[in-house]
Parts: C-alpha cells; structure tokens; sequence
C-alpha cells in the first residue's frame, strides 16, 4: 500500500467489501424469508436461500479482494525505454534512396 493514504479511500474501501460482504447475504436472507412466507413454501427452501447467499458472499469476497491485491501489488518490472533512434539511423532508408 502506498505510505499515506487518504482516510476517505480507506473508508471507501471499507464500505465496499462490508456492502461486498452483507449484501448478498441479506438479500438471501431477505428474499428467502418473504418467498417462503407469502408463496407458502417449505422451511428448506429457506435453508437455500441461506446456502447461496454465504456462496455468493464468499464469491464477492474473493473477487473483491483478489482485485484490491491486484491493485496494490507493487511491480517489479521496469518500464519500458522510450524508442529514441532517427530514421536516418536505419539502412532500409540509405538502400532505397539511392534506386
């Protein structure tokens, strides 16, 4: 990570993997509870909902944070030098010129 980093991206960041993190998960939860309700279904149904929604917050999750490591992850490699020669400098230029 960089050495000083501005408190409002970290909260941003915060805020990110908690919505990450809970938001499949209520939504799961949420949904389950109502569908079973009004649609009268039975109590496994609920246990489903529950089951894909940590999936899906565990997928979040890993995707979320597989992104940030990708995002800080310091790099070795040096940039790439700048091409500086002239055309001049290349023989294809002298051989033709002189046809």
């Amino acid at each position: 990570m960089k050495k000083k980093e501005n408190p409002f991206a970290v909260y941003a960041k915060v805020s990110q993997i908690a919505f990450v993190i809970l938001g499949p998960l209520l939504f799961f939860i949420v949904g389950g509870y109502y569908a079973v309700k009004y649609f009268e279904l039975p109590q496994w149904v609920m246990g489903i909902c529950v089951a894909l929604g940590i999936l899906f917050m565990i997928g979040g999750a890993v995707s979320y944070l597989s992104q940030l490591i990708k995002t800080y992850e310091k790099s070795e490699k040096r940039a790439p030098k700048a091409f500086t020669s002239s055309p001049k400098d290349n023989d294809y230029y002298d051989d033709h010129k002189n046809r």
